[in-house]
């Protein structure tokens, strides 16, 4: 089993990738903190100093939403606009729940660090945190898309399997084998992804 962490230490496309994504992580919770602000301050100075204890959590659900409602119209939000970064689903039409889905780690800090920490620990997409692979989406350039294939280098092994031209499918991410699985869709036996 090959994990994210496995190839981090020395993958120097996969480290991009996630400095770049903390970095538009930190723009969107400027964006969405400053936002709390403006509403919060008024507030606090009518209501007083303990008001602003409930700026972290609210400060954390604007930020779910405004990512949610972003990656769903946009594909990514202003910090990955800055990045070059955008939201892919892997399987189907990007819907609002899956956008909400992968950003509910956001509500607060150490559960985003939990989020891609699992993401990482586990066998999969690089590039995904766990709420990525739940919401089947993943994170990419978006002027210089990067194939799975460009993270996992070596340790993708593929099968030498011979097969007719006719049913030999091969996946649009990684270039494995495609097997049937349901209604017309095919996963990946390399990377796993569903087309």
């Amino acid at each position: 089993m090959v994990t994210g962490f496995d190839l981090l230490p020395g993958n120097k496309p996969l480290q991009k990738h996630w400095i770049k994504r903390v970095i538009g992580y930190l723009i969107d919770l400027i964006i969405s903190s400053i936002a709390v602000y403006i509403i919060f301050l008024p507030l606090a100075m009518g209501f007083g100093v303990r008001f602003l204890g409930i700026f972290p959590f609210t400060a954390g659900v604007i930020q779910v939403f405004y990512s949610g409602l972003m990656e769903h119209y946009k594909r990514k939000t202003i910090g990955k606009m800055v990045m070059d970064l955008e939201v892919q689903t892997l399987m189907g039409n990007l819907e609002i729940s899956d956008c909400l889905i992968r950003n509910f780690t956001k509500v607060h800090g150490l559960l985003i660090l939990l989020d891609v920490i699992v993401g990482l620990a586990t066998e999969g997409d690089p590039r995904q945190k766990y709420l990525d692979r739940i919401a089947n989406t993943t994170v990419i350039g978006s002027t210089h898309t990067m194939r799975f294939t460009d993270f996992v280098g070596d340790h993708i092994h593929h099968h030498d399997q011979v097969k007719s031209e006719i049913d030999h499918r091969e996946c649009r991410e990684c270039g494995g084998d495609l097997e049937d699985i349901s209604a017309g869709r095919a996963r990946c036996t390399e990377c796993g992804r569903i087309q």
